[in-house]
């Protein structure tokens, strides 16, 4: 029998057109939740640096008008644990 007079089997081609767009409509649903996670990601690190490199800012000018790194740390309230990295990127 050749490939032209072959039956059809429309549901079976019909189920396998559905398994199609269901797969790509839940590729599409992954990549836009992956998307949204990586941006939300992205943006906390943004924020988290920037507050860094802003407390090593004041960090700088407090230094330079006399304080001791110690004090100034102390006088930012920030935690002691913090302190060491803090000064390597002060330095």
């Amino acid at each position: 029998m050749s490939e032209q007079n072959k039956p059809v089997n429309y549901a079976a081609e019909l189920n396998r057109e559905m398994e199609i767009l269901d797969y790509k409509s839940m590729m599409q649903q992954k990549f836009e939740e992956g998307f949204k996670k990586g941006l939300k990601e992205a943006r906390e690190e943004a924020r988290e640096k920037g507050r860094e490199e802003t407390i090593l800012k004041i960090l700088r000018n407090m230094v330079q008008y006399g304080y001791s790194e110690d004090e100034a740390l102390r006088q930012m309230g920030i935690p002691e644990e913090q302190w060491d990295s803090l000064e390597e990127k002060l330095n």
